[in-house]
């Protein structure tokens, strides 16, 4: 089928669902997660089938009128047919042929397949899922220092993912950072996208349909240019415009506000690069804060131990962290993750009025495993085992799961007095890693310049607080971007309370 066709097609069937739709996607209330991959794909598979669908039945009625064309074609006079036979044929399609013509287009054989996508809208994704998608691709970006036209060829840490984006994609993202005050990268995603839509401009009624003419590639770019305090620049590519758009009103308010901001000589308003720091390097690379650590077998830390070793890797001293090696096999992890996948949730956290409320640093999905099952019974001894601490107070465990461009910014474990009141403070945290990452995902220590990137059945373990009781500050951690793959972890926070004979709290140090 010719690729013209397809792309009317397309664009036909969009333009008659959101015009029969009441409510459109991003007015819905619904939001599915970024990282709920899996639904998203299902989502795509059955919209493809409907344009797919959709595309046919255009071909079919194109098919149709074409074969009548080619039957009358012998027909085509420029004079007036001399014979009765030919009069006739004419006479007769002019009466009959032609108002049933008009009755095939007017017909409209696709009602059910505009249904079919109304069905499903309130399921589609929402304003807020682009938002956060974006923010997720910005932070990957941040942090490892990608190239914006890498990026958008797909290439991230110099490895090629076989995909692109496309200048909407690109002029999407750019909008996003100006709403947010990041114009100098806002900039370079805007003429990255531009070059691309400049080699799609045979097309340029597509990008117009789907709501990106080229005059918002103007209006966007003079906005930036405004912003970065290149006004005389920003004045000629704006009267550029007009005179290519003259019937555009915002084209029109674009220039009185730069008017005024070139009479009033307005600052701009650059937004200041935060600092690399040990964060980018150690979320890029695995780092050690010293090389005299070692492994060994932990045979001590309870009397099952003597029997099956834990393969320990010491990654600190002060504070205390451990990576044990292998201690959570597949069958476990499986098990494990198809629990939780049922119940994932998107993670809050308590605000300091109590409240639990979704945080923007903070975009993951998770469940707690109250159920008492043998594999949690078998979970809890193993982790009684590995940190020789008694665990029956300690809270649930809690799966989580950071899909592409989730992250946990940098945070304390423990709660601190201000937060106690009746409760037993977190004495130290073990995070088991269920998946491999392919690209980022490290937990990350920046006061201790360490990191750990996932692996499949390990198990990180590291004391939250000083020996008098008091919280370690040092302890401040986060969960840095995933780039490519699926994060998945289980945490258990395990309470002081119950500690007194396994590690008493001292008076001194």
């Amino acid at each position: 089928m010719p690729k013209l066709l397809i792309s009317i097609a397309i664009l036909y069937l969009l333009v008659l669902a959101k015009s029969h739709s009441k409510t459109t996607i991003l007015e819905n209330n619904y939001a599915i997660s970024i990282y709920d991959m899996g639904k998203l794909i299902d989502y795509e598979h059955y919209l493809l089938n409907i344009l797919q669908k959709f595309a046919n039945a255009l071909q079919q009625r194109v098919d149709t009128i074409e074969y009548y064309l080619e039957m009358t074609d012998n027909d085509r006079e420029k004079k007036l047919p001399e014979d009765p036979i030919k009069h006739f044929r004419i006479t007769r399609r002019l009466y009959s042929d032609y108002l049933n013509w008009m009755w095939f287009m007017e017909e409209q054989p696709w009602e059910t397949l505009v249904n079919d996508i109304i069905a499903i809208a309130p399921q589609m994704p929402t304003l807020k899922d682009i938002e956060e998608a974006i923010r997720g691709l910005s932070l990957i970006q941040w942090t490892y220092s990608l190239s914006t036209a890498e990026m958008a060829k797909g290439v991230l840490q110099d490895i090629h993912h076989n995909t692109s984006l496309d200048g909407m994609q690109c002029i999407t993202i750019a909008r996003h950072m100006v709403k947010h005050k990041d114009f100098i990268r806002a900039k370079e995603w805007l003429m990255v996208g531009l070059k691309m839509y400049e080699a799609d401009e045979e097309i340029e009624y597509i990008y117009s349909q789907l709501g990106m003419p080229l005059v918002d590639f103007y209006e966007l770019f003079v906005e930036i240019q405004d912003s970065l305090g290149l006004r005389f620049l920003a004045m000629s590519e704006l009267q550029l415009a007009i005179r290519n758009w003259p019937e555009k009103v915002s084209l029109q308010r674009a220039l009185s506000r730069l008017k005024i901001n070139i009479r009033i000589g307005k600052e701009s308003a650059k937004k200041k690069e935060k600092s690399k720091g040990v964060y980018k390097k150690c979320c890029s690379s695995e780092c050690r804060p010293t090389t005299k650590l070692y492994c060994l077998y932990n045979t001590t830390a309870s009397y099952f131990l003597r029997l099956a070793p834990l393969k320990m890797e010491l990654m600190c001293l002060d504070p205390y962290m451990v990576l044990f090696h292998d201690v959570v096999p597949d069958k476990d992890i499986v098990s494990i993750r198809n629990m939780a996948k049922g119940r994932l949730a998107r993670a809050v956290t308590v605000s300091k009025d109590g409240n639990y409320t979704e945080d923007p640093d903070r975009t993951t999905k998770g469940t707690w495993l109250v159920e008492n099952s043998k594999l949690i019974q078998r979970l809890s001894q193993l982790t009684q085992d590995m940190t020789n601490f008694e665990i029956h107070d300690a809270d649930p465990f809690q799966v989580l799961n950071y899909g592409i461009g989730g992250f946990y910014g940098i945070h304390l474990d423990f709660l601190g007095e201000a937060e106690l009141d009746n409760f037993s403070d977190r004495i130290a945290t073990a995070v088991f890693y269920l998946s491999d990452v392919p690209q980022g995902g490290a937990t990350i220590f920046p006061k201790l310049g360490l990191s750990v990137f996932p692996k499949k059945g390990s198990a990180l373990l590291w004391y939250n607080l000083h020996h008098k009781g008091e919280g370690d500050n040092r302890t401040a951690h986060s969960a840095c971007p995933t780039v490519v793959g699926s994060r998945w972890v289980m945490t258990k926070w395990i309470n002081e309370r119950e500690q007194i004979f396994r590690r008493p709290c001292l008076t001194s140090i």
